[in-house]
């Protein structure tokens, strides 16, 4: 049995993206090879028989598509080396990082900051796709990013918060109560109310506190501005909402809604 207990799911890099690195890799080193050597020979061909003048006509087409298509095979190839041999295996009481001949082993208490972030694709409010990215700041200050490339990464992020966010929580609990302020990123939980910036607002002050639209979203019951922080920005962001709206509720029980 493993140090961290019992295996319970591997992620490897999806099939898909593997065989298109792959496919990019070959046909760009393969193409942008072939182009080159056509250029070389007509460079050398045409400064043998015609002179420098004519050497750039001749082979600068060819030069730089090949260029072009070896660079492309080349991040093709780099991609290959970094994903095909990845492999995480969530296990009972931690993680395991597989990279080649490299193995990385991470308790669930080592984790101290979980950070979920993504990109939407489109135009005029057509969206045609979207991309997320896992990040784990783990004690010591290492940090360790997960792109959607990871088969299940959803799965990923749900397995890896179920075992590490009720013991932040209680981590976090018990630091207000001690009168120190913890920080979320952009935002900052503070025993006497929340911050952003120059942004402060007492927990009476808190309207209501929400996740809408990709952000968290924190009503004033006064005049004031309304502060408003990107949640691809807050480590540990359900956490960081949960704080606020228990505090919050407890100082204007009946405004503050729930996520």
């Amino acid at each position: 049995m493993n140090e961290l207990g019992n295996a319970l799911m591997v992620h490897k890099a999806r099939r898909r993206e593997r065989r298109l690195h792959l496919v990019m890799a070959s046909l760009g080193l393969l193409a942008g090879g072939g182009f080159l050597l056509i250029g070389w020979y007509r460079w050398t061909f045409a400064l043998s028989n015609y002179g420098p003048a004519v050497v750039w006509r001749w082979s600068a087409a060819w030069l730089a598509v090949g260029l072009l298509l070896l660079m492309i095979g080349l991040i093709g190839a780099a991609w290959v080396f970094r994903w095909n041999w990845l492999a995480v295996t969530t296990f009972e009481n931690g993680l395991q990082i597989q990279r080649r001949r490299r193995v990385t082993t991470i308790a669930w208490s080592e984790i101290q900051a979980i950070l979920v972030s993504g990109v939407t694709y489109g135009v005029l409010g057509l969206i045609w796709g979207s991309r997320s990215s896992l990040r784990l700041e783990i004690a010591g200050g290492r940090r360790i990013r997960f792109p959607d490339t990871l088969a299940g990464l959803a799965q990923l992020i749900t397995t890896i918060k179920r075992h590490v966010y009720p013991r932040l929580l209680n981590e976090y609990s018990q630091h207000l109560r001690n009168g120190q302020p913890i920080a979320f990123g952009p935002l900052q939980v503070r025993p006497e109310g929340v911050a952003k910036g120059q942004q402060r607002l007492g927990w009476s002050e808190v309207a209501s506190a929400e996740l809408k639209d990709g952000k968290i979203l924190l009503e004033t019951n006064h005049r004031g501005a309304p502060i408003r922080v990107r949640v691809n920005a807050v480590p540990n962001a359900e956490i960081c909402l949960q704080l606020i709206q228990h505090y919050a509720n407890q100082s204007n029980p009946q405004n503050v809604q729930p996520a």
